[in-house]
C-alpha cells in the first residue's frame, strides 16, 4: 500500500515539474491557490468542519501571520511554560510580553486552573500548545476567553489526528495552527496551516501572507494587496505531496495510535508507568514524543528490557521537559519579555522531571 501511494506521489510530483518546464504558465498556478493547494485546504477544512483553511510554508510563519492579522503587537500573551521555541518566537518578534502559566503535572499542557489568576489587565490572547500531541480542553479555554474578551490561538502542530470529546484537537480555538514538518503526523517536508471559522481572520491571513493572485481569486478582483509583508504560501511540491498522501497518513496514524495505546495499557498494567488519565483512547493523542512518568521504583533499563521481551519496536529514552521561562539562555535573551504566574513560581520549586521517559520507534516511523 505504501509503495503504491509513494509511486503515485512521485508520479504527481514529476508530472507537475515536467509540466511547469514544458508549459511555463503552469508555474504560476499555485500563486492563486489552485491545484493541490486548493484540494489540500479543502481536505483540512472538511476534516475540521471549519469554514476556512489557509496553508503556509511552515507553522511558525503561520503564527507570525496571526500576530499581524490579530494585531498581537506590544501586548501580553498568556501561554504554557512547557513549550517549544518556534511557538513563542513569532510573538516575541512582535514585541509581545509572554506571561507563562503553570502546567498540568500529568498532561504537561497549560493548567486550566491557573487561567483565572494568571491573566492581567494587559492580557490580550491565550496561546495553548497541545504538548506531545495530546489536546488541551479547547472548549474550556474558549469559554474562558469568551468570558474575558481574549483571543484564543491553539498551537496544534503536534496533535493533528487526535480528538477530545469527539472534536479534533484545538477545535474551539479562534485559530488552529498545524504543522507538516519532519516527525509530525502528516509529513510534507515543510508546511503549516491555519484553520478557522472566523471570516475576518481568514481574510486577514490572505491579505498579509498570500500572493495577490490568490487574494483576487478569493476576495475579489478589486480587493488585493500588492505589498503583502509575508510570502507565507506553501511550496507547491509540499502541497502535492501532502494532498496525495493525506488519507494514507491519516490511516497510518490510526494504526500507530492503536499500537502505542495498547503498549501504554501494558506499561500501566505491569506497574511500570503511572496512569495517564488524559489519554483514555487511541484517538486521544497522536503520541508525538509522548512523555510518561515512571513508577518510583522503576528504572529506564527495566523499561527497555520489558520492551525487548514484548518484541516492541520502541526504545525508552529519558525525557526532560523544559520550563522555558527558567531556561538561562531564554532569560538572558528576553529579560523583560516575560512574566510568570504565581502558581508557576510555586510549582517550579517542586517540579521533578528526572523520572519521565518517552518512547520512540527503534525500527521505523511506519506502523505496518
Amino acid at each position: 500500500m505504501f509503495n503504491m501511494k509513494l509511486q503515485q506521489s512521485i508520479a504527481s510530483l514529476q508530472g507537475y515539474i515536467e509540466g511547469c518546464f514544458q508549459h511555463p504558465s503552469l508555474q504560476h498556478q499555485h500563486l492563486s491557490g489552485a491545484g493541490a493547494t486548493h484540494f489540500l485546504e479543502e481536505k483540512l477544512r472538511v476534516y475540521y468542519n471549519k469554514k476556512h483553511a489557509v496553508t503556509f510554508s511552515n507553522a511558525t510563519t503561520a503564527l507570525q501571520t496571526l500576530c499581524i492579522a490579530l494585531d498581537l503587537n506590544n501586548t501580553e500573551i498568556l501561554t504554557s511554560s512547557i513549550n517549544w521555541g518556534g511557538s513563542i518566537a513569532p510573538f516575541l518578534l512582535h514585541r509581545n510580553k509572554l506571561r507563562f502559566t503553570s502546567f498540568d503535572p500529568v498532561s504537561l499542557n497549560i493548567s486550566l486552573r491557573d487561567l483565572p489568576s494568571a491573566i492581567t489587565q494587559k492580557t490580550k490572547a491565550i496561546l495553548s500548545v497541545d504538548y506531545n500531541g495530546t489536546p488541551i480542553d479547547s472548549e474550556a479555554v474558549k469559554t474562558f476567553c469568551s468570558e474575558n474578551n481574549l483571543i484564543y490561538v491553539s498551537d496544534s502542530a503536534q496533535s493533528l489526528g487526535s480528538f477530545l470529546n469527539n472534536k479534533p484537537a484545538g477545535y474551539f480555538a479562534d485559530a488552529i495552527v498545524l504543522s507538516f514538518s519532519p516527525g509530525k503526523s502528516f509529513f510534507a517536508g515543510e508546511g503549516g496551516a491555519v484553520v478557522t471559522d472566523e471570516d475576518a481572520i481568514f481574510e486577514k491571513l490572505l491579505w498579509y501572507s498570500q500572493h495577490p493572485s490568490k487574494q483576487k481569486t478569493v476576495l475579489g478582483i478589486s480587493n488585493y494587496n500588492d505589498y503583502s509583508p509575508l510570502n507565507g504560501r506553501m511550496n507547491p511540491l509540499s502541497a502535492i505531496l501532502l494532498n496525495e498522501t493525506f488519507e494514507y497518513s491519516l490511516n497510518n496514524l490510526k494504526r500507530y495510535q492503536e499500537k502505542y495505546f495498547q503498549l501504554l495499557l501494558q506499561l500501566q498494567k505491569e506497574q511500570i508507568t503511572e496512569a495517564t488519565p488524559h489519554i483514555f483512547s487511541p484517538a486521544s493523542s497522536t503520541f508525538f514524543n509522548c512523555s510518561l512518568q515512571l513508577k518510583s521504583s522503576v528504572k529506564m533499563e527495566q523499561v527497555n528490557e520489558f520492551l525487548q521481551k514484548q518484541n516492541q519496536p520502541f526504545t525508552a529514552i529519558a525525557s526532560f521537559p523544559k520550563l522555558i521561562p527558567f531556561d538561562m539562555s531564554f532569560r538572558k535573551q528576553f529579560k523583560s519579555s516575560f512574566t510568570c504566574s504565581e502558581n508557576l513560581l510555586q510549582q517550579k520549586k517542586s517540579v521533578q522531571f528526572n523520572d519521565r521517559i518517552k518512547l520512540i520507534f527503534s525500527q521505523s516511523n511506519s506502523v505496518k
